[in-house]
């Protein structure tokens, strides 16, 4: 492979360099770069810092001095015939061909002018300005950290504006020549972050100007690298065939890494000792310092046993989802096995897994996002929840990322990428997406495509080993306008339906509709429709109302729907709600309290009413109607120890109000 062909950058700068006058370089500046050093045969490929590389470059096209500047160190030079050229045309005494000679052949004229050892960048932009006018000799200059030369490129001051002037005059004035009958200019590089760093008038509309970005490495170059540098790691002695095998695993794990970071690669692997045939292991503790991953402990022993008994784990959590529980499972081994995304040649560097949970409100889509948290890590805190509606600004991304530098508070970084770099083995729970600023989808893109984000401090965030969850409630409502100013929201999908007993459709409305003439029976939604109208109603609001069909695909077939809780399924809720206040009552207050059959009746049957209100309902209806009256009635009669039978649940209205008091029976030394 060629240098033109390993670094696009630079056949662009070499296609420009009889062109263009004034070059600015940006991008991954601070990386070490690829290139050929040696003659003919003995050429080898080698790792350099942007100037040297620069350096280099410019010797070989027949530069004959290339001065360096930086606000620190000022003009410096890579030797003093180099610095020699500089100074005699600077001092107006520019050598020809023959006295160049001379000083080749070690007469040189000693320098006179310290002035090319100027820290001021304006007097050195003097210079520059000079030596760029020579006619007789090609000359170069690279100014590094030109980012830092100015305070803000928006508001430059006058005191900063002078010297960017004379830059802008100096890529006008800059002459051309032939030199060893190939034309070259005097050029100025500048090197720096961003290209906006910069006062944008001294390059745009600048036809002598030419901007070049510095990509990270792409993969054929992360593949030529671990190529002619495998020896280099720990055990590496293997078959030619395995070898090449890794080296393509390598390459596509380390998507986004730069050559320093490869580099790092192998000196960790010879530090910690970790074979070469093992790059998943190796890139792992590069990226979240630890070697042995969560998700390899879920492949033995224990960790196995948990996921091969997790439906049932996840069961005891979460009532009445059945379907979901065996979707999420699904995905949950696919991550296990290490073959999420396995189709896509960017597999490894993809989060483990992906989930949008979608269904009425209160259903158990957190409760289960916390349980498979525990299912995979051990502790339901690892399950990181964000409330989306606190991000519905569209400004709310430098929230969740972290704000661009130099904007207030960039140096915190993100909510969400502080999270991920103290706990990048964890559950991601994104709650109620849609009410998100629909610009936070864009930053969710990248996450969800290259399991990478960087933050505002620069700091690449690595989301290769979370699982992602979505929440959403689109679906469940609908708004409708009943006014100019009005708009009313109204459940679209319903709990009960109307179901055909001559043709089985069915009709989510809630009055009674028209259908072929045969008996309508009002009855419970079948899944089926709620998974369709769901599903539906998601692919709508991506596709159609926001107009990003391109994060509708990147969830795949990975939505979940969850259902409405079922009565059957209440009736264990309010069971083992009723269970957790008995158990509180006898560790906290030692009372024994019975919860009569009668109770348990009324609670479900007030809990069908309002069947759409989901679990989450079913704990403020205990709430209202046990845990309230039973706090007052402990409190007024002084209730503390023995046996509390409750019988009934009364209902008491007063004019408008309904409150609730409870029958109960009360044995004080007696214990259940």
């Amino acid at each position: 492979m060629s240098q033109e062909e390993l670094t696009r950058w630079l056949e662009e700068f070499d296609r420009y360099l009889t062109l263009k006058t004034l070059f600015l370089f940006d991008g991954n500046i601070y990386d070490r770069l690829p290139y050929y050093t040696g003659d003919g045969q003995a050429r080898k490929l080698q790792y350099f810092p942007l100037p040297e590389v620069l350096y280099m470059f410019l010797r070989e096209r027949g530069y004959q001095s290339v001065a360096f500047y930086d606000m620190v160190d000022g003009m410096t030079f890579r030797s003093e015939r180099e610095k020699e050229i500089f100074d005699r045309i600077l001092a107006g005494r520019e050598p020809d061909a023959q006295s160049l000679q001379q000083v080749e052949h070690g007469h040189p004229v000693k320098p006179t002018t310290p002035e090319t050892f100027l820290v001021d960048f304006n007097q050195a932009l003097d210079a520059i300005r000079k030596t760029s006018k020579g006619e007789k000799i090609p000359v170069a200059v690279v100014i590094n950290y030109a980012s830092r030369l100015v305070t803000s490129p928006d508001r430059v001051s006058s005191n900063e504006r002078t010297p960017f002037v004379k830059l802008l005059k100096c890529s006008q004035e800059a002459t051309r020549m032939y030199w060893e009958k190939k034309m070259l200019n005097n050029v100025v590089c500048l090197i720096c972050d961003k290209i906006n760093d910069l006062p944008s008038w001294i390059y745009f509309g600048n036809p002598y100007a030419k901007s070049l970005s510095i990509e990270l490495p792409v993969s054929k170059e992360r593949k030529l690298y671990f190529k002619t540098s495998a020896g280099g790691f720990f055990n590496s002695n293997l078959p030619s065939g395995q070898l090449e095998k890794l080296v393509t695993e390598f390459t596509d794990l380390t998507h986004h890494l730069t050559n320093y970071e490869l580099q790092n690669l192998r000196e960790l692997s010879n530090r910690e000792k970790i074979d070469f045939s093992r790059p998943k292991k190796i890139i792992s503790r590069y990226k979240f310092g630890r070697q042995n991953s969560p998700w390899d402990e879920l492949l033995k022993g224990d960790g196995k046993a948990k996921i091969l008994n997790a439906e049932e784990r996840l069961h005891k959590r979460v009532k009445g989802q059945d379907a979901a529980i065996r979707a999420v499972l699904e995905i949950v081994k696919r991550s296990v096995m290490g073959l999420s995304g396995a189709q896509h040649s960017s597999a490894g560097r993809k989060p483990k897994g992906i989930l949008f949970f979608a269904g009425p409100t209160g259903v158990g889509k957190t409760e289960l996002a916390k349980a498979l948290a525990e299912l995979l890590f051990g502790d339901e805190d690892d399950c990181i929840r964000f409330d989306m509606s606190e991000y519905s600004q569209e400004h709310s991304d430098e929230k969740l990322l972290g704000a661009p530098p130099g904007y207030v508070g960039y140096e915190e970084g993100g909510q969400l990428t502080n999270k991920v770099k103290a706990n990048p083995f964890s559950v991601l729970l994104f709650d109620e997406i849609e009410k998100a600023h629909p610009k936070i989808m864009d930053k969710f893109l990248q996450i969800l495509e290259d399991g990478r984000m960087t933050d505002g401090r620069g700091e690449t965030v690595y989301f290769s080993e979370s699982i992602i969850i979505f929440t959403s409630n689109i679906g469940a409502y609908v708004d409708e306008r009943v006014s100019e100013t009005a708009v009313v929201r109204k459940p679209s999908n319903l709990p009960y339906s109307w179901i055909c007993q001559r043709c089985g459709e069915v009709h989510m409305t809630e009055e009674r509709p028209h259908c072929c003439g045969g008996d309508l029976q009002h009855d419970l939604t079948p899944f089926w429709k709620i998974k369709d109208a769901f599903t539906k109603a998601i692919k709508e609001h991506f596709k159609v109302k926001l107009g990003r069909p391109e994060i509708y695909n990147r969830f795949g077939n990975n939505f979940v729907v969850f259902d409405f809780i079922r009565p059957n399924v209440m009736a264990q809720i309010i069971e083992k709600m009723l269970g957790n206040i008995a158990n509180d009552l006898r560790d906290n207050k030692k009372i024994d309290v019975a919860f009569a059959p009668e109770v348990h009746e009324y609670l479900l049957a007030c809990a069908r009413e309002k069947i759409e209100d989901g679990g989450r309902g079913v704990g403020n209806l205990i709430e209202t109607t046990v845990i309230n009256p039973l706090a007052s009635l402990m409190f007024d009669r002084e209730i503390d120890g023995g046996r509390l039978h409750v019988d009934a649940i009364l209902e008491k209205k007063d004019e408008e109000t309904l409150s609730y008091t409870l029958q109960y029976r009360h044995v004080v030394g007696v214990t259940l």
